[in-house]
């Protein structure tokens, strides 16, 4: 490397490191600044905003009580297992749903 080379990139070095000391988040609104370090800053969260395990751990959960309530017949706040069931395989109507939603 010659003496040129090295003065172009010390010359290049300086120059990246004064506009980088000097980055301003420009004015933008309170509500969207975290989008803009998340865009512009290219750092990453660091949480994960994904709720999918905790999703599928609940599910898993909820299967499992399931499961136990029908292999040992229980009866939980006065449903079975059966009962659970017959609830899910009934048709409704969309009448009833609207009705529903009204009295909400």
């Amino acid at each position: 490397m010659n003496d040129s080379e090295a003065r172009r990139r010390e010359l290049l070095r300086r120059t990246r490191k004064l506009y980088d000391e000097n980055h301003a988040v420009p004015a933008i609104h309170p509500r969207y600044g975290n989008l803009y370090h998340e865009l512009y800053d290219g750092e990453e969260p660091a949480y994960s905003r994904d709720s999918f395990f905790i999703r599928l751990t609940l599910g898993i959960l909820c299967f499992i009580c399931y499961v136990w309530m029908d292999s040992s017949q229980a009866t939980v706040a006065n449903v079975s297992s059966s009962q659970i069931v017959n609830q899910i395989e009934r048709q409704m109507d969309m009448e009833d749903i609207q009705e529903v939603w009204k009295n909400l």
